[in-house]
């Protein structure tokens, strides 16, 4: 005897509010890279993310991190070159403009060496995005909760589980793969057991300072 359709949800529903229906969950992993873009002649934000929430896995796009302030233009506006000049500039984060004139003591602070004379093209991109970095935090050239999941609207009913900014990243250019990696791996068995202490960011290495050949791709 086939019931009625009201009746059948209706069903289903008083199980789901006894939580005897199945959960398909939502998960959701992002990463974001901050660094330089010479082909937008830009500092931007590059954008991963995986899930069963994602409609296309890997690289998702970027957004612009920080633009050059319109009274201390960072780059020239016919050659693109940059222009900053160590001793004094400014950059425009969000509807802030932000204005440094750091000592080379500072730099070196940051862990940026300052061995040549002030002047327009003194400070390349990279020494100034780690300057900043160092001086305000990365927290804040990073998407918030709402912009991020902005991007992706099939994960609105996702919440934050595990944020960090330090964890062992797998070296993918020397061969070594996620599933061998222990922040990755122990990550995904954090989301199966739906416990955040069994995330272990092993030996951090995001810090620009692991990757010192990175500085000359950026």
């Amino acid at each position: 005897m086939i019931r009625n359709i009201n009746q059948i949800l209706a069903d289903l529903d008083k199980h789901a509010s006894e939580f005897n229906f199945p959960v398909l969950d939502e998960w959701l992993v992002v990463f974001e890279v901050l660094g330089y873009s010479t082909r937008e002649i830009s500092f931007v934000n590059h954008i991963y993310a995986f899930g069963s929430c994602v409609q296309r896995e890997g690289f998702f796009g970027e957004e612009i991190a920080l633009d050059s302030s319109p009274k201390q233009p960072l780059f020239d506006a016919e050659t693109n070159e940059c222009i900053a000049d160590w001793s004094h500039w400014s950059v425009k984060l969000g509807d802030e403009t932000l204005s440094f004139s750091p000592s080379p003591q500072e730099y070196a602070e940051a862990g940026i060496e300052i061995d040549r004379a002030s002047g327009p093209g003194s400070l390349r991109e990279f020494e100034l995005l780690r300057f900043l970095i160092h001086k305000v935090g990365e927290e804040r050239l990073f998407l918030n909760d709402q912009s991020l999941l902005g991007h992706f609207p099939h994960c609105r009913c996702t919440s934050k589980f595990i944020q960090t900014t330090k964890w062992q990243h797998p070296d993918i250019a020397d061969g070594e793969k996620p599933s061998r990696n222990i922040s990755i791996s122990s990550l995904i068995e954090a989301f199966f057991k739906k416990n955040p202490s069994f995330f272990d960011p092993g030996q951090p290495n995001t810090d620009w300072k692991s990757w010192p050949q990175a500085e000359s791709e950026e």
